[in-house]
């Protein structure tokens, strides 16, 4: 008999509330994956599959549900966690990932074989850590590095994730960049992709509870990780910013972006501009005189 380790349930939802449950959801599941459906009845709508390692809580995954149903003003869903057998649903979702190009940038698996010579190209393998592009925080601070109009000298990624930022920074530009991470597993995983991209010589990754073990100050600094925790960092974004330095924050829903820009307005950044994307926003912010 297969052993049986996984588990998840799948559930439609119409685009605007697919943001909510993502988010809900992201901390309990070791992975929540969201699919367009093209064809058929239910056309247009998304389907959102939670996938948890072990059998989860089941009164806690139904307390999330509520809680993302009463955010998004709809009926809570019916759902039923089923086992999943034991096969390495982490490679088929990677093999699954398709490539995304952004603007100047090719994000791609490691399955992909061609790759365009006129894109930055950025081999990442979906669900080894936060951060493939496909993701719409991440898609943003791609959009917002694209459009960039200065060169900046030194920069940090906090919260990196898988590195993509970072990558995508030290790629454009040939030039170092810090980044930080409050999971070891992302530090470890950042390494490895700054490795497969060759990017080792640039990039320097270390374990730091936000800006706890981060002594300089940069010029960009990027941030995509979630709106309380920018709000509550923000004394620290302006502590570490050169004067004039550019913030790209995501991690945030839209109706978040208010809280999120008020938090670093009232101490004196400037708004440069917001990208919106499928219901998650990215601001890009400048601190002003001191």
């Amino acid at each position: 008999m297969t052993e049986i380790l996984n588990y998840d349930f799948r559930v439609l939802l119409n685009p605007n509330e697919v943001p909510v449950f993502e988010e809900m959801l992201s901390e309990m599941a070791a992975a929540v994956l969201t699919v367009m459906i093209e064809k058929g009845e239910h056309k247009g709508k998304w389907e959102l599959q939670a996938i948890f390692e072990g059998k989860p809580d089941e009164a806690k995954v139904q307390f999330l549900m509520e809680q993302a149903s009463k955010m998004a003003g709809i009926k809570t869903p019916e759902i039923k966690i089923n086992p999943m057998e034991n096969k390495n649903w982490l490679l088929e979702c990677y093999q699954s990932f398709k490539p995304i190009t952004i603007g100047k940038y090719f994000i791609y698996g490691s399955h992909i074989d061609e790759v365009p010579s006129d894109k930055i190209a950025l081999q990442i393998d979906a669900a080894t850590a936060f951060g493939t592009g496909e993701h719409q925080t991440t898609h943003g601070c791609l959009e917002a590095l694209n459009e960039l109009d200065f060169e900046p000298e030194k920069v940090i990624d906090v919260g990196c994730g898988s590195g993509i930022l970072s990558m995508a920074y030290a790629k454009t530009f040939n030039k170092k960049v810090d980044a930080v991470d409050i999971d070891p597993e992302s530090v470890r995983v950042a390494n490895e992709n700054a490795s497969i991209n060759g990017l080792s010589d640039l990039m320097t990754v270390w374990h730091s509870n936000g800006y706890e073990s981060v002594k300089d100050k940069y010029d960009l600094v990027l941030c995509n990780i979630l709106a309380r925790p920018l709000m509550d960092m923000a004394p620290d974004l302006k502590a570490h910013l050169n004067k004039g330095g550019v913030a790209i924050l995501s991690g945030f829903l839209n109706r978040q972006e208010r809280w999120v820009l008020k938090a670093h307005t009232d101490l004196g950044f400037k708004f440069l501009k917001r990208y919106r994307i499928n219901g998650w926003s990215t601001l890009v912010l400048q601190k002003g005189e001191e």
